[in-house]
C-alpha cells in the first residue's frame, strides 16, 4: 500500500524492475546518557568519554535508524550523532529536534537515521503519565520520486515505559500501552510500523505487551515471536537484554546479569509479509552482545562465540542494556504505472468534506475509477465529501493495466484563539498573552502594536485595543483582539504604595499572594479564569494581619491561567501558569 506524500502526489504502478534498499534498525537504551547519575548510593562510577564506547558499537552496527532513550540532553544528542555515527569521514547521519520531556524528569527519546536512504518528514509526542512515547515519521529516498510519485513510509514509535514489577508499575505500563494502540490504530493503512524500546515486560502475558500485539486496527508482530515468562529463565537466554554486568554501580545501571528480556522491536503485519514496499529479512532480529551463553553473567564472563571482543568490552562499559536490531529491505519500483497523481480541495482552513481527484498521466483513455468502500459509491476520478480517514483508489486503463494511489484525510481541527485583558497604569506597561489551539502547531503571532511584536505574549503597551494574527502551519489564520484598559485614579489610591506578585511562578501545588500595601485591605474577591475566559476557581482571601495568603492549585490542569484580584469594583490582573 502506497501514500501519498507531501502535497498528496503519489502513486504506484505494476513494476517491471525495482530498486533494492537496505535498512538496518537498531533500539537502544543508553543508561544516564551522557552524564551518569549520582543518586544510586555509594559506590558509584561515572565513566568517561561514553560517546567514545558508543562509537565502537555503532561502527560495527552501522544503523540507519537508531532509536535510543534515556538521553539527558540536546547535547548529549548531539554527542551521539558527531562522535558516535558522524565519524572517519561519515556525514550522512541526522537527528531529530530535541523535544523536552512533556512529563518532566532528564531521560528523553531521540531518533537517528541515515539521510542517504532516509528523510525525516515529521515527529510527534504521545502524552503519557510517565515518559512521553515519541513518534517519527519517515520516508525512503527515491531519486525517481518526482516520476512515479512513490515512496515508502517508516513510523517509528520510541518507548521507555514505567519500571518495576509491582502491580501498580504494571498497570502504568498498560495505561502507556492503551494510549499508543489508539494512535496506531489511526495511522494510515498500509504504513510500516515500528514500535521500539525499552518496554520494562516481565513476560508475554502483561497487559501492557497485549495491548500492542493483539487486537485494534494495527496489531504488531514479535519478529521472533517468542513469548513466555521471559525474567529469569534460562529457556530465554538468547534474548536477554539486561543486565551485561553482574556487580558494581557504573552510571547507575541496573546488575544480576543477563536475565531480562526488557527491550524491544515490534513491528506491523506489513513489515513481516512485506504487503507493500518494505519486508522484515527473517532471522535478522539480534539481541547484540548476547550468544546465548551468558544467562545471569556479566557479558565479560568467558568468550563470546558471536561478538567481537571489541564490540563485547563497548556493550558491557556502554550501558545496563543491549541494543536490539532488525534489518529489512526496502523495495522502490522504477517503472511509473499510470503515473498516477492527485489534487485536493477542501480540509485544512475549511470546514465540510474533502474533496480528491486522480490524474492518470500515462496509459490509454478512457479510464474507470474504484475508490474504497470508506468513500461511498464514487466511481468518478473526483471523490467529493470525504471526511478523516485513509482511502485508496484503483484506476484501470482502455488496456487493463491498473494502478493504484492511497492517501490520507487528516481531521479538520479548526484553529482558534483567545487573549487575556491587561492593564496599562499609565506608563505603557500594559500585557496581554494570546493562546491558539488547533490547526497545525507551530504557530506564528503578529500584533499591530507599534513594535509588531511577534511572540504570543506583547508587552510594553499602552492603553487600547490591539489585534493579532495568529497563522499555523497550514497557512490557516485567525485574528484576535485584546483591550488594554487604563487603571483608574481608584485603583491607585485602593493600593497606593502597594505591590502585588505571586509566587512561584511557574507554580505546581500551591500560589502564594504576597500583597504589599499601605492601606489595610482585608476581604478580596479572588477569581482564576482559563484562556477562554471561564472562571475555574473563586473565592475570598483575607489580608487582615497579613500581607501573604496561600492558595491551593491541585484542582487546575497544567496551562496559563489569569488571577484577578477584585475590591470595590476594581481590579488587578496577572498571568500564572500552573505546570506539575
Amino acid at each position: 500500500m502506497k501514500y501519498a506524500l507531501l502535497a498528496l502526489l503519489m502513486a504506484f504502478g505494476i513494476a517491471a524492475s525495482a530498486q533494492m534498499v537496505p535498512l538496518r534498525i537498531v533500539s537502544y537504551n543508553l543508561l544516564n546518557f551522557p552524564n551518569g547519575r549520582n543518586d544510586c548510593g555509594g559506590g558509584n562510577t561515572n565513566l568517561p568519554n561514553r560517546a567514545d564506547t558508543l562509537r565502537k558499537i555503532m561502527q560495527y552496527l552501522k544503523p540507519d535508524i537508531l532509536a535510543g532513550c534515556e538521553i539527558q540532553t540536546a547535547a548529549g544528542c548531539d554527542s551521539v550523532l558527531n562522535r558516535s555515527l558522524n565519524v572517519f569521514g561519515t556525514t550522512y547521519y541526522q537527528r531529530a529536534a530535541f523535544i523536552s520531556n512533556s512529563s518532566g524528569g532528564d531521560l528523553q527519546n531521540m531518533l537517528f537515521y541515515n539521510s542517504n536512504k532516509l528523510t525525516l518528514k515529521e515527529q510527534r509526542i504521545i502524552q503519557t503519565g510517565v515518559r512521553d512515547i515519541n513518534h517519527y515519521i519517515l520516508y525512503v529516498n527515491d531519486n525517481t520520486l518526482p516520476q512515479h510519485h512513490d515512496t515508502c513510509f517508516i513510523e517509528v514509535f520510541m518507548c521507555h515505559l514505567k519500571a518495576g514489577s509491582a502491580s501498580a508499575e504494571q498497570a502504568t505500563r498498560a495505561e502507556q500501552t492503551a494510549l499508543l494502540r489508539t494512535v496506531l490504530d489511526a495511522r494510515p493503512q498500509g504504513r510500516h510500523l515500528f514500535v521500539c524500546g525499552d518496554l520494562n515486560t516481565y513476560r508475554s502475558s502483561e497487559v501492557c505487551y497485549q495491548n500492542l500485539i493483539t487486537g485494534g486496527a494495527s496489531s504488531l508482530k514479535d519478529p521472533i515471536n517468542i513469548s513466555g515468562n521471559w525474567t529469569n529463565n534460562s529457556s530465554f537466554a538468547a534474548i536477554h537484554t539486561q543486565s551485561p554486568r553482574v556487580s558494581g554501580s557504573t552510571d547507575c545501571g541496573v546488575t544480576g546479569g543477563l536475565d531480562d528480556r526488557f527491550d524491544h522491536i515490534l513491528v506491523s503485519q506489513n513489515v513481516m509479509n512485506g504487503a507493500n514496499l518494505l519486508q522484515y529479512t527473517t532471522s535478522s532480529y539480534k539481541a547484540i552482545g548476547n550468544d546465548g551463553n551468558h544467562y545471569n553473567q556479566s557479558l565479560l564472563t568467558g568468550t563470546n562465540s558471536q561478538y567481537p571482543d571489541s564490540v563485547v568490552r563497548a556493550l558491557y562499559y556502554s550501558s545496563d542494556h543491549l541494543p536490539v536490531k532488525l534489518d529489512a529491505t526496502v523495495t522502490i519500483p522504477t517503472t511509473n504505472g499510470l503515473n498516477l497523481t492527485l489534487t485536493m480541495t477542501g480540509g485544512a482552513c475549511q470546514t465540510g468534506g474533502t474533496s480528491v481527484t486522480v490524474h492518470p498521466n500515462l496509459g490509454q483513455t478512457p479510464y474507470t475509477y474504484q475508490w474504497t468502500a470508506n468513500a461511498g459509491p464514487q466511481t468518478s476520478a473526483t471523490a467529493t465529501n470525504l471526511s478523516a480517514g485513509s482511502y485508496c483508489v484503483t484506476v484501470t486503463d482502455n488496456n487493463g493495466l491498473s494502478d493504484v494511489v492511497c492517501f490520507e484525510v487528516t481531521a479538520n481541527n479548526p484553529l482558534t484563539a483567545s487573549v487575556f485583558p491587561g492593564l496599562d497604569d499609565g506608563t505603557c506597561n500594559g500585557q496581554t498573552f494570546a493562546v491558539a489551539t488547533g490547526g497545525e502547531a507551530p504557530y506564528l503571532y503578529q500584533w499591530n502594536d507599534p513594535q509588531n511584536q511577534t511572540t504570543a505574549t506583547a508587552s510594553n503597551l499602552c492603553a487600547g485595543t490591539y489585534t493579532c494574527v495568529i497563522t499555523d502551519q497550514n497557512g490557516c489564520s485567525v485574528t484576535v483582539q485584546a483591550i488594554i484598559q487604563s487603571e483608574t485614579t481608584s485603583l491607585n489610591e485602593l493600593f497606593a504604595e502597594s505591590t502585588v506578585s505571586f509566587f512561584p511562578n511557574p507554580a505546581s501545588e500551591n500560589l502564594t499572594i504576597q500583597l504589599e500595601s499601605a492601606k489595610s485591605l482585608e476581604m478580596i474577591e479572588l477569581r482564576i479564569l482559563s484562556v477562554s475566559g471561564e472562571v475555574v476557581k473563586a473565592l475570598q482571601v483575607d489580608f487582615s494581619g497579613t500581607n501573604q495568603v496561600m492558595i491551593s492549585l491541585n484542582e487546575l490542569q497544567n496551562g496559563v491561567y489569569l488571577v484577578e484580584l477584585e475590591k470595590d469594583g476594581v481590579f488587578i490582573r496577572k498571568m500564572i501558569v500552573k505546570r506539575t
